[in-house]
């Protein structure tokens, strides 16, 4: 077993591909299973379409519809309009992912990518433990 520590930095909402991030560990050792976990309550993690970036548009735009932001319904907002609608969406995409690995990578279907989904607005810093069995 080992285990490190990725950072990924975010520009606003949406989400940052970190295949490569995730495979590039994962080559320095003989794991056949990957957990991925982010720590923060208002970013997650999720496996979806990357052959076309209008998926990622698309997911927005549900969210958007879905989750509003700043509904008067809400009683925590200590960080802004977008606070807890953030954490409403994590808890609905999840803060972690077990993908099995095969050939030193991680074993996505054709049109699989894995994704940091960032559910705020601003610049942020997101860390994610990645262990590897």
């Amino acid at each position: 077993m080992s285990q490190f520590e990725l950072m990924v930095n975010t520009s606003g909402r949406g989400a940052v591909s970190i295949n490569d991030q995730v495979n590039n560990l994962i080559k320095q050792s003989s794991a056949k299973l990957c957990h991925i976990f982010v720590t923060h309550t208002s970013a997650s993690l999720m496996i979806t379409g990357n052959e076309d970036p209008n998926v990622l548009l698309d997911i927005e735009d549900y969210f958007q519809m879905s989750v509003k932001d700043a509904k008067p319904e809400y009683r925590h907002n200590n960080e802004g309009d977008f606070d807890m609608s953030g954490h409403i969406r994590s808890i609905l995409t999840g803060e972690s992912k077990t993908i099995p690995v095969v050939d030193g990578q991680l074993a996505l279907g054709k049109s699989q990518g894995l994704f940091l989904y960032e559910h705020r607005a601003g610049n942020n810093a997101r860390k994610l433990i990645i262990t590897l069995l």
